[in-house]
């Protein structure tokens, strides 16, 4: 997980120190426009693009209208840096202090609970360690018996994953489900490394192994060095088993890789954990039940007093956010966009969906044309998102004008262009097969903010051409801001 450092100077001083026209529009030299325009030009007409499709959209922040744009108003998937869209939604939305909570209510008093109900909301960063404090809070209250373990996993209502998901992403710890009670991120986390020549390689768990009956299958090997690398892992229900298969290769001698699998029912694998911690603190526990919908719930504790025994708060929204754009979680993200929908207080039959509706109209109040985009989740990973250019520089600029701009910088990665260049660049990138983007903006200390939105869509070249092609890009617009401030 990210750290909370903050980066001192940047957008907020530059925003405020920069010179602009009366108008209040920075005032851009023709020289410097129609340079750059060539630059852009001849880069994206390559003919190693022939068949590819390419967005862009270069802005700057305090003009009003796009400084370079080719195809910006059309669909290209987006990958991952749909994240931006949702992020600034969710920082507009509920402000950087916002924390999410998990409440835990008991009937009874020591050394027996007849219920214990944890009550979850969707925190993305739940964990064994949170757990293991609870464990030690009840024992220390004198709690040696819980006759019923409730998991409350009504807050989120509809599916734990976008229909539109593709089978094998669902398999990754990047595609785990996202429901009220989340745990360890909803994934089994495992250290696989090679061994001697032509034998198996060595799979260590370094998340504790699934409770109940499952077993291991490896069918992988050790391979020379010029033979090709790869993993595949699935998991799947045998009637009550479930068996996790692990195939391929990798070098002998290579360094170990790690993986994350996705956990197949999240509520009960958080309740059969925490039974087995409150086992071992000595604390017995009898039924364990999960609550599905608001009918479950009510029906079970009707007649029950309750009170609340503890509360854990994840992180502020301004952690959650960076974990979200800098580590690209796609459960962090799908969490926030639930939690729009969630906060809203309005009855829904699928939380997911209602956040959808919540962050679009967030965006919309950012400054987003609403036809420039349509999502179907949260973290970039459905290829049935549309995104135009056009819509991620908006969004860029409905944040970075408003009182989070500082906020949202500092939740994106932050590089530097070339060893010679003064700018900083602040990105988010996204990828899947086919598909190569990146958004952000470029901080220039002579001249405004450049947004800028690059979109790659059905190319079939290999990554460093595609590289090599995002970075004469961002130099082009490195360029043109010199040049503005050489002029200016």
């Amino acid at each position: 997980m990210s750290g909370d450092n903050v980066i001192k100077g940047g957008l907020v001083v530059g925003l405020l120190s920069m010179p602009v026209a009366a108008q209040g529009a920075p005032s851009l030299k023709p020289q410097c426009r129609t340079q750059l325009q060539r630059d852009l030009d001849a880069i994206a007409s390559q003919p190693l693009f022939n068949q590819a499709r390419l967005g862009i959209a270069v802005q700057p922040l305090q003009a009003s209208q796009p400084l370079y744009t080719k195809d910006a108003q059309r669909y290209f998937l987006p990958a991952s840096t749909t994240k931006v869209m949702t992020t600034a939604a969710a920082l507009t939305r509920l402000g950087p202090k916002f924390r999410i909570q998990t409440d835990l209510y008991g009937a009874g008093s020591g050394p027996t609970l007849d219920h214990l109900r944890i009550v979850g909301r969707g925190d993305p960063t739940l964990s064994d360690q949170q757990l293991q404090q609870i464990a030690t809070q009840l024992k220390q209250k004198g709690i040696r018996q819980i006759n019923h373990l409730l998991g409350d996993d009504t807050y989120f209502q509809g599916p734990g994953i976008v229909p539109s998901w593709e089978w094998e992403d669902l398999q990754a710890g990047y595609g785990a489900p996202v429901n009220s009670l989340i745990l360890n991120q909803n994934a089994y986390e495992l250290k696989i490394w090679p061994q001697a020549l032509g034998q198996p390689l060595r799979v260590e768990w370094l998340s504790p192994h699934p409770i109940g009956p499952w077993r291991q299958i490896n069918r992988t090997r050790t391979v020379a060095q010029n033979a090709p690398e790869y993993i595949e892992i699935v998991r799947r229900l045998k009637g009550n088993t479930l068996e996790i298969e692990i195939t391929g290769q990798l070098r002998a001698g290579a360094p170990y890789d790690r993986f994350a699998v996705a956990v197949i029912d999240p509520g009960w694998f958080l309740l059969k954990r925490f039974r087995a911690i409150l086992a071992a603190h000595q604390i017995t526990v009898g039924k364990l039940s999960l609550l599905s919908t608001s009918q479950e719930r009510d029906a079970v504790l009707k007649g029950k007093s309750e009170q609340r025994f503890t509360q854990i708060q994840s992180p502020p929204l301004t952690t959650l956010i960076k974990t979200t754009n800098q580590e690209s979680n796609n459960l962090y993200a799908e969490a926030l966009v639930k939690t729009l929908g969630a906060v809203q207080q309005q009855s829904s039959p699928n939380t997911h969906q209602q956040g959808l509706k919540v962050l679009k109209q967030t965006l919309t109040q950012l400054g987003v044309n609403a036809s420039t985009y349509a999502v179907a989740d949260g973290s970039g990973l459905s290829r049935q998102n549309l995104v135009s250019p056009l819509a991620l520089t908006q969004t860029l600029k409905g944040i970075l004008k408003s009182p989070h701009a500082s906020t949202f910088q500092t939740s994106l990665p932050k590089d530097s262009i070339g060893q010679n260049s003064p700018s900083t660049l602040w990105s988010k990138s996204g990828g899947m097969r086919g598909v190569s983007t990146l958004t952000g903006y470029l901080q220039h200390p002579q001249s405004s903010p450049v947004l800028f939105s690059l979109m790659f869509n059905q190319y079939n070249q290999s990554g460093s051409k595609r590289r090599q092609a995002m970075d004469a890009l961002l130099l082009s617009i490195n360029r043109w801001q010199s040049c503005q401030g050489r002029n200016g």
